[in-house]
């Protein structure tokens, strides 16, 4: 039986990620402050001591606004420099590498979805510190294993996303003013844990690969606010759910318009409705 290590495991994916890969395969979890990705010493002993088939790195920074200042530097050392310590360490010893990344990468400009093949031009420094780290990744292991992933929630109510944000924000307010000119696809964790699982078992057959894997959407996608309606539609909240623009809810960084990720290869996931009708029944 393969061993699975993953990083960032207090994550929200990996909440979700580790019990289903458990089933199958035997799986430890190491959150940051046992696993640095950022110091090398402290990965190769804990390589050396777990003996580890595949690593999935979990392990990111994921506050979008504080990338562009505060956070700059944090941003670049844990979504850049630390994939290009994990891809160095893992080809060294052989070991197959998962990371995650995102649609952040891309600059929002495609209109009908983003393939794995297109190239990527990101418009904030989320963006660039985690497309830098694919280009490291690719560079120094070209046989791992890319998995770009959007609009992510999951896990449990302990946990910040989207949903669970307009479920706390529903409990205090009846009305809210939500993004409709960002398009893109959810993505619920345990779906798309589902589909890394589906990639390990095939993981002969998918080194090299680029993935991306998010529930499916029609068109050009879904808008914040059609994920807000659906949210409040499955729950029986009476919120006045009122559209407005980017402008209007201005942030430090700058949102893709259109970041829909289309897959090309046969790992598709549900609906994103199937999915959080299921989410939302959980918490």
């Amino acid at each position: 039986m393969a061993k699975i290590l993953i990083t960032g495991s207090n994550g929200m994916l990996a909440y979700d990620l580790i019990p289903i890969l458990q089933q199958s395969y035997e799986v430890v979890g190491y959150d940051r402050e046992l696993l640095d990705i950022t110091n090398i010493e402290n990965i190769k002993t804990i390589l050396e001591k777990e003996q580890v088939s595949i690593i999935i790195n979990c392990a990111a920074y994921t506050n979008v606004d504080a990338a562009e200042d505060e956070g700059k530097l944090v941003n670049y050392q844990v979504n850049a420099f630390g994939i290009y310590l994990l891809a160095k360490i893992c080809k060294n010893m052989d070991i197959d590498l998962i990371h995650i990344s995102t649609d952040y990468v891309f600059d929002g400009t495609k209109k009908s979805g983003y393939l794995p093949q297109d190239i990527p031009n990101p418009i904030n420094q989320y963006g660039m510190a985690k497309y830098l780290g694919e280009q490291l990744l690719k560079s120094e292991y070209p046989n791992a294993i890319l998995v770009r992933t959007s609009w992510l929630y999951g896990g449990g109510s302990q946990f910040k996303n989207f949903v669970n944000t307009m479920l706390k924000l529903a409990e205090t307010r009846n009305e809210l003013k939500v993004v409709n000119d960002q398009f893109g696809s959810p993505t619920y964790s345990k779906d798309l844990s589902k589909a890394i699982l589906d990639i390990i078992n095939n993981i002969g057959n998918y080194r090299g690969n680029i993935f991306h894997l998010c529930n499916q959407t029609q068109g050009n996608g879904i808008t914040w606010y059609d994920f807000a309606q659906e949210i409040f539609r499955l729950t029986q909240k009476n919120i006045d759910c009122q559209r407005c623009t980017s402008e209007e809810f201005l942030t430090k960084a700058k949102r893709p318009q259109y970041s829909k990720l289309t897959n090309d290869n046969e790992i598709v996931l549900r609906s994103w409705k199937e999915g959080l009708e299921e989410y939302v029944k959980y918490i």
